[in-house]
């Protein structure tokens, strides 16, 4: 490919005796789309990495606009035209939109003050170029979602002016609404000649906006091929190194008797500007699902009832027949629930921490042995959930921060399995998982329910309610709009009820 703006030729980096890429080659023309797809733990991090100016290469070369670049440093890739929005964000919640976007570049007035009133303009054009100018730029990112904190990211990445933008996971944290609008981002920017790498593990992102399609596997480059030879059944078979069985092959656990005893009982819940009147029931053993649009108040609901909202929130929450509203977490987990939440890295766990003390921390109390931990009880919890959930990692002393994505979500689940709890909360648990792992995590969804746990799961991806839940609760404007369950769960079901105008139903 002569015109290509980005030429990648037998990429390989090692860490001690473990290869995380080999010989891997790509290349990418301006105004195309390259899918990057693979399982977590296939590579794909370690090639973003090393195309960010992040780490290294041990082998092989990098070419943008067909010179040789050698890059050291991420500022180094901004330089030579590459830019990279990394699925863990980086943003600081204390400073501004504006502040972040333009770290270290601000505006500044001819003696070198910063002209905030300038930065704020740019930072606002840059916002409408990428299609979401209702996010102020003089907003504190730390007020944001994490689909608003995302898309900052984004426009932080083309205040760079980038000839290559790489897009890791960009759609993960989102509903579908953000996403349908970055899809339009991304298709603009293929239309004025970027190039783009995007990395998803959403199948039909792929099939919407890819041009082309590379696999890795096991840091090998599996299968490169164009847009219209693509099928997900051949991709699956690449990925994972043989044919999978379709997700809906199991069927969701069954609903519980409408006899059984709720286990969980929310009346009237309310909080200004979030909640409007939510009232459901949950008994054990059902999976219960939270859909809707995002920002419709589904997530929030988590929060309120993991006692992440300490003001305002008002309503019962009742708990095996008692009184339990919880305003801080410590009370909600007090009170039987765990929280497994989809923003790992600022609230799962501890990135800088082993495995094994990520897994332990809820637990510490029973593996003492007088005033000391008892290191050969823990080691054998730690063991056997690393063996159940199948977490890949070198060993239960790696820290957390050195896993996969997918790997990190299975740890955070492993703490909270270790805790046995009564009521699961799972908020977006599969967000930039791979197919793989993403089964790991719904054979422990079914297994909780099983065993008589009371499961809520809230989800960006609305495949999955009718893989794993009994019964789906949709919700508009801080409000249940209505309620489906067993055959009726489906995506025009769900979709129809989020459109809907309608009063606060009770489920």
């Amino acid at each position: 490919m002569p015109d290509a703006v980005l030429r990648a030729e037998n990429l390989t980096k090692r860490y001690g005796g473990i290869t995380a890429l080999e010989d891997v080659s790509l290349s990418l023309a301006a105004g195309e789309v390259l899918a990057l797809l693979g399982a977590n733990g296939a590579g794909k991090s370690t090639l973003v990495k090393l195309l960010s100016g992040n780490i290294l290469p041990d082998g092989g070369s990098i070419a943008i606009g067909g010179e040789g670049r050698h890059l050291t440093s991420p500022r180094m890739a901004f330089e030579a035209g590459v830019a990279t929005v990394h699925q863990e964000l980086s943003l600081f919640g204390s400073l501004t939109v504006a502040q972040n976007v333009l770290i270290g570049r601000e505006e500044r007035g001819r003696f070198g003050h910063i002209r905030e009133d300038a930065s704020l303009r740019r930072t606002e054009a840059l916002l409408a170029e990428i299609g979401v100018p209702d996010i102020a730029a003089d907003a504190r990112v730390g007020t944001l979602s994490l689909a608003q904190r995302q898309l900052v990211e984004i426009a932080k990445a083309m205040s760079f002016d980038p000839r290559v933008l790489i897009l890791d996971e960009p759609t993960s944290a989102l509903g579908l609404t953000d996403v349908h609008r970055l899809l339009t981002v991304v298709r603009g920017l293929r239309a004025k000649g970027r190039a783009i790498i995007f990395i998803s593990h959403r199948m039909e992102e792929i099939e919407d906006i890819a041009d082309s399609v590379t696999i890795l596997r096991s840091g090998r480059k599996v299968g490169a091929f164009p847009r219209h030879s693509f099928t997900r059944e051949r991709a699956l078979e690449l990925m994972l190194g043989e044919t999978q069985q379709q997700l809906h092959a199991v069927p969701p656990p069954p609903a519980p008797p409408d006899s059984t005893p709720p286990i969980l009982q929310v009346a009237d819940l309310r909080l200004d500007g979030r909640l409007n009147g939510v009232s459901f029931d949950l008994r054990p053993g059902e999976v219960l699902g939270l859909a809707g649009l995002e920002g419709q108040g589904q997530k929030d609901m988590l929060f309120a009832l993991f006692g992440l909202f300490r003001r305002g929130l008002r309503g019962d929450v009742i708990i095996r027949g008692q009184a339990r509203r919880a305003s801080r977490p410590l009370q909600a987990i007090a009170a039987g629930l765990a929280f497994i939440p989809d923003d790992r890295k600022n609230m799962g766990g501890f990135m800088f921490l082993p495995i094994a003390h990520n897994v332990t921390i809820t637990i510490l109390n029973r593996l003492r042995r007088f005033l000391f931990l008892d290191s050969r009880q823990e080691k054998a919890v730690v063991s056997a959930l690393i063996r159940q959930l199948a977490i890949k990692c070198s060993s239960a002393d790696a820290p957390l921060g050195s896993l996969s994505g997918g790997n990190q979500q299975k740890v955070i689940a492993a703490k909270w399995l270790a805790f046995e709890r009564d009521i699961y909360l799972f908020c977006d648990p599969t967000r930039g998982v791979d197919a793989g792992a993403r089964e790991t995590i719904y054979a422990t969804i079914r297994d909780l329910a099983a065993a008589g746990k009371g499961i809520i799961l809230y989800s960006t991806d609305m495949v999955e309610f009718p893989i794993l839940c009994s019964r789906v609760l949709v919700f508009r404007g801080g409000k249940i709009a209505g309620a489906v369950s067993g055959a009726e769960i489906n995506e025009e079901s769900i979709l129809a009820l989020s459109f809907r105008d309608t009063g606060t139903v009770a489920a």
